[in-house]
Formats: structure tokens, C-alpha cells, sequence
């Protein structure tokens, strides 16, 4: 029992310490642990093997070395002084332009990997900053909820009373029972869409943080796609298909080799070999010509691409800018509503109790100033995730 007591409040003491720490996490912290996700560092790592590959290929093939004997006797042959025991190597040497070109492809193919990784933590930073916002309506709407079953419950007793007196039917509570329905659809609806914000979360960062989210500003949009990341990815496929049309082009300059041996004849004499090497691009219309005209097509196709992004993207932030403005709108609206709804509520309060007023108007006010006030919260909500949808294709930071 005393071993179970204090393996029990070891357990409370490491749970209340973590709690501790993870309540003073701030949305910075949250952000440096999703850098370190494996969504992220995959790209991260592919960049990092693009940048060696990038240095490796402008290295040499190895050397050969050779050993040579030349006219060694046989049988009875009597040519054994002229024969020649020699070593020497042979150094291949590839087009430097091709090299070169290849290089600088994959230094490319590491940028646009690098700009990929700094991409998915965007949308990843979106996808977090919508959830964490959910979440606070989630906790928002729980509690209107609440207070719409208080008042729903006060009106069915009320209801019964007056069945009792015989001043209001049946229909009335008919009416308040599928009322309460309607709330427990909506909090089973949360609690659905709570489930899938804490797999989110937990995906994301590990665990459930408990943060009061910053204020999410609109980045400045000009109209200019040149600032965005799939833009930006798009125009490194531009560049590397520009490389290899670079390399395909340098197929057709020649390769070099070098050879030089060294030994000694059976007689005594020394002798030495020295041997250049020049490829002839015979065969440049059977292979190398079709390279380069496939590598001018595929750079044709990454340009559509590219100017395809452009107007992709410029359509997409346009809409999004579009229902952004109109949910501020709504916001606005909504909290207008909200305050003639409330000083409704207010008015018919004093009405009731002056005895000027129906109880029954007196709990629908106090409804549809609830309902103004959900929907506020969902709309709030909605607001955020659309300026972080739209934060999360753009490279600059927001002003």
C-alpha cells in the first residue's frame, strides 16, 4: 500500500509539473517544435543529400591502373628480347560543362527542396492556427450551449405549469423537446469536431497545448506571385530544366582521357608511353540531338507551368481576400446584432418582471441573443483560419 500511495503521488507530481510547463508554452514555443516535425525535416534532409550530390558531381571518375606485358615468350618463341613489362594508368575526364551543369542542377534541386520544407511549415503553422482557434470557439460554444439548456429547461417547467392551468398545449413542449434536440446535435457536432482537433494537435506537436492564440494579422498581398512559394517552387523547376538543357548541350563537346605507362624490355631499355584521348561526337543525331530536343520541350512545359501557378495562385488569394473581407463584414453585423439582441433580452427581463411582457418572449429573446452569439463565435473562428489559409502561401512576413 505505501509503495502504491507513493508511486500514486509521484504520478500527480510528474503530471503537475508537465501541466506546469506545457501552460507556459507560448505560440513561439509551438512553432519551433513544429519546425522539428518529420513533415518538415524530410525535406530538410532530401536538401541536405541534394547539396552533396550537388559537390559529388564534379569530381573525376577513378583512375585506372594497369599492368602490361607485351610479346611474352610462348612455347619456343625466341622474341623473349622484345618483350616489355610495363604499368601505367588512365584518367577519364568528362565534359567540365556537363559536370558543371549537372552541379548546379542539383544545387537548384536543394533550394527548391529547402523552399518545399519552409512551404509545408507554413501550411503546417495554417493547419495549427485554424485548430487552436477552433478549439477556443469549441470552448465558447460549449458553454452558450449550457446556458441554452438552462433556459430551455425553464421553459419546459414553465410549459407543464401552464398545461397544468390549462394555458398552453402540448404542442409547446413538443416544441421545447426538439429544441433541446437541436442543442445536443450541436454539442455532439463539437465534440466531433473537438476529437479531431486533439489528433490534430497530437500529430502536429504531441500533445494538447492550452494557449491563448496571438493575434493572426493579413500578410500585404500586391498582386505580385512572385512572392509566394508555389510560385517560387515553380520557377526552380524552370531552372533546372534550364541545367539540363545546359548539360544536354555540352554532350555534344568532346570527352578526354589521358594514359601514360611506364617499364622495361628484356634487353635493358626503358621505355615510356604518354596517350591523349579526344571523343568524336559521331553519333550527336542518334543520341545526343534527341536529348536536347527532350530537354527543350521539358523546359518549354516547366514555363506553362510556371505561368499556369501564376494565374492559379493570383485567382486563389484574390477569392481568399474576397471572403475574408466579407467575413469581417459579418463579424460586424453579427456584433451589431448581438447588441440589440442583448438589449432586448435586457428590456424584456424588465418588462417580465413588471408583468408587461410573456415569459415565453422573455426566454426567446434570450435564445436568439445565444444563437447571435454561437454564430459570432464560429464566424470568429472562420475569420482566422481564412487569413491563415491565406498567410500560408506567401513568403513575406505579415506587416
Amino acid at each position: 500500500m505505501r509503495v502504491f500511495v507513493f508511486t500514486a503521488i509521484l504520478f500527480l507530481i510528474a503530471r503537475a509539473v508537465f501541466a506546469a510547463e506545457t501552460q507556459h508554452l507560448t505560440f513561439d514555443d509551438l512553432l519551433q517544435r513544429l519546425k522539428q516535425h518529420p513533415g518538415v525535416q524530410a525535406y530538410v534532409s532530401r536538401a541536405e543529400s541534394s547539396r552533396h550530390y550537388a559537390q559529388g558531381e564534379l569530381g573525376l571518375p577513378d583512375p585506372m591502373l594497369n599492368f602490361q606485358v607485351q610479346d611474352y615468350p610462348i612455347g619456343s618463341s625466341r622474341s623473349s628480347d622484345f618483350e616489355e613489362k610495363m604499368i601505367g594508368f588512365k584518367q577519364e575526364i568528362p565534359r567540365p560543362a556537363i559536370r558543371q551543369a549537372k552541379s548546379q542542377k542539383m544545387q537548384v534541386e536543394a533550394h527548391k527542396t529547402s523552399l518545399m520544407a519552409d512551404y509545408t511549415f507554413s501550411a503546417m503553422k495554417a493547419q495549427l492556427i485554424t485548430t487552436i482557434a477552433n478549439r477556443q470557439s469549441f470552448k465558447e460554444q460549449e458553454k452558450l450551449l449550457d446556458e441554452q439548456e438552462t433556459l430551455l429547461r425553464t421553459a419546459k417547467n414553465s410549459i407543464k405549469g401552464r398545461i397544468v392551468a390549462n394555458q398552453s398545449g402540448t404542442s409547446q413542449l413538443s416544441i421545447n423537446q426538439a429544441d433541446n434536440a437541436g442543442v445536443e446535435i450541436m454539442r455532439s457536432e463539437l465534440m466531433e469536431q473537438e476529437h479531431e482537433s486533439t489528433a490534430m494537435l497530437t500529430n502536429m506537436l504531441g500533445e494538447i497545448p492550452e494557449i491563448v492564440l496571438p493575434t493572426i494579422k493579413m500578410s500585404a498581398w500586391d498582386n505580385d506571385p512572385e512572392k509566394t512559394y508555389p510560385v517560387k517552387i515553380a520557377a526552380e523547376d524552370v531552372t533546372m530544366a534550364k541545367k539540363e538543357v545546359a548539360a544536354r548541350t555540352a554532350e555534344f563537346g568532346p570527352n578526354f582521357e589521358v594514359q601514360g605507362n611506364y617499364g622495361r624490355m628484356n634487353n635493358g631499355d626503358n621505355t615510356g608511353t604518354i596517350m591523349v584521348g579526344v571523343s568524336i561526337p559521331f553519333w550527336s543525331s542518334t543520341n545526343q540531338k534527341p536529348h536536347l530536343e527532350g530537354a527543350n520541350a521539358a523546359l518549354h512545359s516547366t514555363q506553362l507551368d510556371l505561368n499556369n501557378m501564376k494565374r492559379s495562385i493570383v485567382e486563389k488569394l484574390d477569392h481568399l481576400k474576397a471572403q475574408i473581407e466579407t467575413s469581417n463584414r459579418k463579424i460586424g453585423l453579427l456584433e451589431t446584432k448581438n447588441i440589440h439582441l442583448d438589449a432586448s433580452a435586457e428590456a424584456l427581463t424588465r418588462e417580465y418582471e413588471a408583468g408587461k411582457a410573456d415569459f415565453g418572449m422573455y426566454l426567446l429573446a434570450r435564445r436568439d441573443a445565444l444563437s447571435a452569439r454561437i454564430t459570432l463565435a464560429q464566424e470568429r473562428a472562420k475569420n482566422v483560419a481564412l487569413i491563415a489559409d491565406f498567410n500560408h502561401y506567401i513568403t513575406e512576413e505579415p506587416q
